[in-house]
């Protein structure tokens, strides 16, 4: 007589979780590459650090910086029922190529690791629509899901966070950042930063584990940093968190 196996249950998860999951069909991230829509992440940074008080009076109704042009830094729209209400952009920082926000702030402390063949994510200029804010307060999960498969995708050994020292608990709660340095003078922006990290490893494993709408699949995160150069890569990409294996 054969024994029925037992059926495998898909991993519980928070309620939270579950409306995230779902929210974000209503959610497109969009590669910027073009001058003009650059010049509209531009205009959403200044709204936003405006509303911060996080920047000096040497910009005039946009914030775009040489980085934004480098070649392994990454700008997205991230697009709710196709409104734009929020910005990253993430950096990939290696010994070959230490360019990037947190490596210009932080040479003392990322030098002898890019010495030691380590590599980073850099996800800054994070920039949220203040009239966004309060309808969609899931813009920070929905923008910061980009870093989590940016660091997958590059295989880094740590992703950062170079943020206002107010802003570090945030990190820690979401990612397990750690401390690396304390605060110190964001040239240009009248604010101090200090620098947090959080093992890509544990990103992967623990982290999405309990926020799971940070997983995807590997089509997507592809999608979202190829280089451009090789053809073929939409501009537009729909989330897939909700195709990993979990259940809503």
């Amino acid at each position: 007589m054969a024994v029925s196996q037992p059926v495998a249950k898909a991993p519980s998860i928070s309620n939270f979780a579950r409306h995230m999951l779902e929210f974000l069909d209503r959610v497109e991230y969009r590669r910027v590459i073009h001058a003009e829509d650059l010049e509209e992440i531009g205009r959403l940074r200044y709204r936003s650090y405006m509303t911060r008080n996080v920047m000096d009076d040497n910009f005039l109704g946009t914030i775009i910086d040489e980085v934004d042009r480098d070649h392994q830094a990454y700008v997205y729209g991230v697009y709710v029922d196709n409104i734009l209400v929020s910005t990253l952009r993430v950096h990939h920082i290696t010994a070959d190529h230490r360019i990037g926000t947190s490596a210009k702030l932080f040479p003392d402390i990322l030098g002898p690791m890019l010495d030691n063949n380590m590599s980073f994510v850099d996800p800054t200029r994070f920039a949220a629509d203040p009239a966004y804010l309060a309808e969609f307060p899931a813009i920070p999960y929905l923008t910061l899901r980009i870093a989590a498969m940016a660091s997958e995708y590059f295989n880094a050994s740590f992703c950062l966070a170079a943020v206002k020292p107010e802003h570090m608990a945030f990190y820690k709660r979401i990612f397990g950042s750690q401390m690396l340095a304390d605060p110190r003078d964001h040239e240009g922006y009248g604010i101090q930063v200090g620098l947090g990290a959080a093992a890509v490893s544990s990103i992967r494993d623990a982290v999405a584990v309990r926020f799971p709408f940070f997983k995807s699949q590997p089509h997507e995160r592809r999608n979202m940093f190829a280089d451009m150069r090789a053809g073929n890569v939409p501009l537009t990409i729909l989330p897939t968190a909700k195709y990993t294996g979990l259940g809503v």
